[in-house]
């Protein structure tokens, strides 16, 4: 299993997106191997998936008649175009930031991936999909965390966000809310079972919050 250089034509955030289903997904977390692939499956929670054969095999063959897989010069079958992105995405990522969007009614979820060559944001829907789109190359990676916490409380009043910040080394939270014209964050200190809030962030302040909390 392989990946070819074909990743320049990755869909853009908020403007391009492309579903991949539950075998694909499942194919694309078995392409690389080593600890980042072994941090992305835990942080999928998709240790059923990624042992499950016939679901991989099922996963290769809907990449191939998408044209998103093919088979290399030594008979191989390599992942191409945004597959490839996806499975470096999943195999190769040094950062792993969880987001929680939550309303009193309900919860989304959103897993930005970071790999030294292309970040990408990936969000289930149903059916086991994932739909899979680029960080905007014009932002950081901090300020594309702010801007989806900002679209979130933007479409919910009442809406909070809980993000997990994992690297191989470790974990970081941060939680996140809006009150009437600034935000309030809350780190928690899960052996004390307390939260230290900071309150009264602007824009700016909710940023270098968001930076230090990524390390």
């Amino acid at each position: 299993m392989s990946t070819q250089d074909e990743t320049k034509q990755e869909p853009r955030l908020g403007v391009d997106v492309i579903g991949f289903g539950v075998g694909e997904f499942a194919y694309l977390l078995n392409v690389f191997e080593g600890p980042a692939r072994d941090r992305s499956v835990s942080a999928f929670r998709a240790e059923d998936l990624v042992d499950d054969a016939t679901l991989s095999t099922a996963g290769a063959s809907s990449l191939m008649a998408r044209d998103l897989a093919t088979l290399d010069e030594d008979g191989d079958l390599a992942v191409q175009g945004v597959a490839a992105a996806v499975a470096t995405a999943l195999g190769q990522a040094t950062r792993w930031t969880e987001f929680s969007l939550l309303t009193p009614e309900s919860m989304d979820n959103v897993m930005l991936l970071e790999a030294p060559d292309v970040a990408l944001m990936l969000q289930p829907r149903m059916l086991g999909t994932w739909f899979a789109f680029a960080q905007d190359p014009s932002i950081s990676s901090a300020e594309a965390t702010l801007r989806v916490v900002r679209q979130h409380v933007e479409q919910h009043a009442d809406g909070t966000a809980y993000l997990v910040f994992k690297t191989l080394d470790g974990e970081k939270n941060l939680l996140i809310r809006r009150d009437t014209d600034s935000w309030t964050t809350g780190t928690p200190n899960f052996d004390m079972d307390e939260v230290a809030e900071t309150e009264g962030l602007d824009d700016a302040g909710l940023l270098k919050a968001i930076e230090e909390s990524r390390g």
